[in-house]
Order: structure tokens, then sequence, then C-alpha cells
């Protein structure tokens, strides 16, 4: 059982604004809601805000698709991810 809930957009339950944040961030190809989403949707404002972030750091970070790659998988070994 997850300790910090996930929330989805078909639950009477979800908050309005959770379920706007979990609308508004479906993947753009598969049209799928990921987990880690689901999550953040608990604080809508300040999720979209670090996506947000997260997307003009790789946007306008200079960084190379290869250069960013390997810094994600970097960290999910450091961090002992195994996905």
């Amino acid at each position: 059982m997850a300790r910090i809930p996930t929330l989805r957009e078909n639950d009477p339950k979800t908050p309005p604004e959770g379920r706007a944040f979990l609308l508004n961030t479906k993947d753009n190809v598969t049209g799928e809601i990921f987990n880690s989403i689901r999550l953040l949707a608990n604080h809508p404002r300040q999720a979209a805000n670090l996506i947000e972030f997260i997307r003009a750091l790789r946007k306008e970070g200079g960084l190379t698709r290869t250069q960013t790659e390997l810094i994600w998988t970097t960290s999910a070994v450091v961090n002992g991810c195994h996905y």
C-alpha cells in the first residue's frame, strides 16, 4: 500500500485541481498518466512548477540528449534504482 495516495482522474474523491493536473499531464504519445504524476497530483501547483523547471533544464540547459541520458542513468545506478 502506498503511503502517498495515487490520485485517479475518474475517482470522485480526487479534488478538482488534482484531476485537472492529471488530465493536463497525460503522456503525449500514449495518453497514459504515469504513477509519478499520480503522486505529484496531491500538490498540483507545486508539481506543475517542478515539471516546468525540469523541462526548462532539459531544453535550455545546453546538454545533448546523450549527456542527459548519461546523467539519468548514472543517477539511477548511484541511487540503486533497478529500473
